[in-house]
């Protein structure tokens, strides 16, 4: 009988052993017994755990030959970057005649090192109870470490700055709360925005503004001490910790840090041979004074930045702290005056694009959302059964702001804040209009740039359940984007797919890669793009061919089909001619609900 890991397996190699005759203990019997075990042997070795065999393939991995290791033990692998912890494990484990399963860093021959998945099986050949020899097996897994370890990497860093990202940020923070130093000392967190950067970007293009970027971030890293951490939230917005600060000195010991900081940005940047300079501008919350918790603290830092950035057109600092941002007009940053002022060849003012992102951004987070519920009207009887809900911001003044105006200054963190708010009251209107038997459907926006974010689901399904919706009273209609990758968006689709949440594919037909999306994730609508159709007038034929090619593939993928941008009874018309079965646009009134 041949034995290992405790089980017992009916072989016959004990009984027909041509190495040693009947009693299976000669190396024929515990290779034949080892093959059951494992058809990819490396070493065999006694109950000493000396080595009697090794395979080829085990030489042409390590660089040892039989005349190197016959006779050794194992353990000469291993080396000083090897985990104790995991050699403890294999010891214990054979100890106790159990199967080792594990990875483990050795070394070979010629001192260079391999990370090998490694699996010991101990065995009993014959019918004694003792174990006789042990088999492993080795296979070189360095390449699958080393992809592995620059997945990670990459999941958590930023790829333009190679600083940690918003992932790896936001665990930082969790980190400095929860392990925040005791008694005199104190951690700080601060949010930075680059002032006006957006300028870059859209003037000399996204190339030059990362080059701004891992220009600054280098220059920052270089004025930190250590123990405090620069990371990436997106954007032009940054996440500093300062570690480890004398409480009682604090408000005397900052000025000379953000000193020290501000640095980074008096002198210009140079890409191209161009000379660019930027400004920034930072909140900074205390620990535990401003929070106890991460989210409060982010709070209370994103409170403390936009107050110096309101208040740097009087002259104030570029900093400010969450204690001072509601009490005085300075701050502790008033000693210091703001510099960094916008000059990229005369292309815009430090009032510019700034001031306005922090216009929309602030409106945003003192919940100025106005929703406009756009009713989609089904074109073969008239009924109304579905509103698709539009955000918009309310600035000071009492103006409404269009999405065209406000998107392009808001980040990845801002969108999910705008989405959050219009599901809210999206799921809030039709839970008030449900009637007996009658409870209309809602279609939200849905950025793709939030997809990452792996609370989305969860938080959808809480709303839903809060409003006392069902899922599938809910569409998420996919906006155009470029800036994500097939399989991020597919995993979180199929996760809302899954739940029961009806999904579209907006504005079919602006770019992206649409079809190849239409293909990949588990649509059951399209809306066709407003702008396929802006010269119906002038090209009719082409362009009623092109919403009568879209609404038969449409049909054949099964997909309901709508058509957006109907403005007129003329156009409206032809789309219910060639059978549309659902239109949008501004020739139906709209309801409009304010935050």
């Amino acid at each position: 009988m041949l034995k290992h890991n405790g089980g017992t397996h009916s072989s016959g190699v004990g009984e027909h052993d041509p190495g040693r005759g009947d009693d299976g203990s000669g190396l024929a019997g515990v290779l034949a017994a080892a093959r059951t075990a494992t058809a990819d042997i490396a070493v065999i070795t006694d109950a000493e755990q000396l080595i009697t065999y090794m395979s080829a393939s085990f030489t042409a991995m390590t660089g040892y030959g039989p005349a190197d290791l016959i006779g050794e033990n194992c353990r000469v692998l291993q080396g000083p970057g090897t985990d104790p912890g995991t050699t403890r494990q294999i010891k214990d484990l054979l100890a106790s005649g159990q199967v080792f399963e594990g990875e483990i860093l050795n070394y070979r021959k010629d001192g260079s090192v391999f990370w090998a998945e490694l699996k010991i099986v101990p065995m009993w050949v014959g019918t004694g109870s003792e174990v006789t020899h042990y088999v492993s097996v080795q296979r070189d897994i360095s390449n699958k470490v080393a992809l592995l370890k620059q997945l990670e990497a990459q999941a958590i860093h930023d790829r333009v700055t190679g600083l940690p990202n918003r992932i790896a940020a936001e665990r930082a923070v969790d980190e400095a709360v929860q392990y925040a130093p005791d008694g005199d000392r104190r951690v700080a967190v601060g949010l930075i925005d680059l002032d006006d950067f957006r300028v870059v970007n859209n003037t000399l293009g996204h190339a030059a503004g990362d080059s701004v970027l891992q220009q600054w971030a280098t220059r920052v890293l270089a004025r930190l001490r250590d123990g405090d951490v620069l990371a990436r939230m997106g954007g032009d917005e940054f996440l500093l910790i300062l570690g480890s600060i004398n409480r009682a000195t604090l408000h005397e010991d900052l000025p000379g840090i953000m000193d020290r900081l501000h640095e980074a940005v008096e002198k210009p940047f140079t890409v191209n041979d161009q000379q660019i300079s930027i400004g920034m501008s930072m909140g900074i919350a205390v620990v535990p004074e401003d929070g106890t918790d991460s989210q409060s603290i982010l709070r209370s830092a994103d409170e403390a930045l936009y107050a110096a950035k309101e208040r740097r057109s009087d002259g104030a600092s570029w900093w400010e702290t969450a204690a001072n941002a509601h009490t005085h007009p300075g701050g502790l940053g008033s000693r210091r005056s703001a510099g960094g002022a916008w000059d990229v060849m005369g292309l815009g003012s430090r009032e510019g694009e700034g001031t306005e992102s922090s216009i929309y951004r602030k409106a945003l987070r003192c919940g100025n959302v106005v929703v406009h519920f756009q009713p989609i009207v089904d074109l073969r009887d008239g009924l109304v059964t579905l509103f698709e809900a539009l955000a918009r911001l309310e600035v000071p003044g009492g103006r409404i702001a269009n999405p065209d105006e406000f998107l392009p200054h808001l980040d990845p963190a801002d969108l999910r804040i705008l989405f959050d708010h219009v599901l809210d009251q999206g799921l809030a209107l039709i839970a008030g209009w449900d009637r007996p038997g009658v409870r209309p459907n809602i279609a939200v926006n849905l950025p793709p740039e939030i997809l990452h974010d792996i609370t989305l689901v969860s938080s959808i399904g809480e709303q839903l359940r809060t409003h006392n919706i069902e899922p599938g009273g809910l569409g998420l209609e996919l906006l155009e984007s470029q800036t994500l990758s097939l399989e991020t968006q597919r995993a979180a689709l199929q996760q809302l797919s899954e739940i029961g949440v009806r999904l579209a594919m907006d504005d079919l037909g602006s770019g992206h890669s649409s079809l190849q999306r239409l293909s990949s994730f588990p649509f059951t609508a399209i809306k066709l793009d407003r702008g396929l159709f802006l010269h119906v007038y002038a090209r009719p034929l082409e362009t009623l061919s092109i919403m009568a090619t879209l609404l038969q593939m449409g049909r054949d993928l099964g997909m309901t089909v709508v058509i957006e941008g109907l403005e007129d009874e003329a156009l409206t018309e032809a789309a219910s001619i060639l059978g549309v079965p659902l239109g949008q646009g501004y020739y139906w009134p709209f309801a409009v609900e304010r935050g």
